[in-house]
C-alpha cells in the first residue's frame, strides 16, 4: 500500500491499540487496513472510483463499530476474523 494514513483508531478489550489505515493498493484502488503491533487485517478493498472522503468515512465507521464491540455495546464483531492468508495481508501492508 502506498502512503497509508491513519483514518481512525480503537482499543480492543485486551488493551491492544488498533490503527485503521487507508491508502492506495498496488492496483490503484483503495484499501482499508486494521493494523496492530501483531499484524494487519484487510477490512475492505474499494475501486479507484471511490473518493478519499468516502474511504476515510468507511474507516471511521469501522473503528466506531469495533470500539462499540470491544466496549460491550455491540454483541457481534463488525468484521469476523476468518482464516486468513498472512502472505496476502503482508503484500497489502507493504
Amino acid at each position: 500500500m502506498t502512503n497509508p494514513v491513519t483514518a481512525a483508531r480503537y482499543d480492543a478489550r485486551d488493551g491492544t491499540e488498533h490503527r485503521v489505515l487507508v491508502g492506495r493498493s498496488p492496483q490503484g484502488g483503495w484499501c482499508v487496513l486494521d493494523r496492530t503491533p501483531d499484524g494487519v487485517t484487510i477490512v475492505d478493498t474499494l475501486s479507484s472510483d471511490e473518493r478519499s472522503e468516502q474511504v476515510a468515512a468507511l474507516a471511521r465507521d469501522y473503528a466506531t463499530e469495533q470500539q462499540a464491540f470491544h466496549d460491550g455495546e455491540r454483541l457481534d464483531e463488525p468484521l469476523p476474523r476468518p482464516a486468513h492468508n498472512a502472505s496476502e495481508e503482508s503484500a497489502w501492508a507493504a
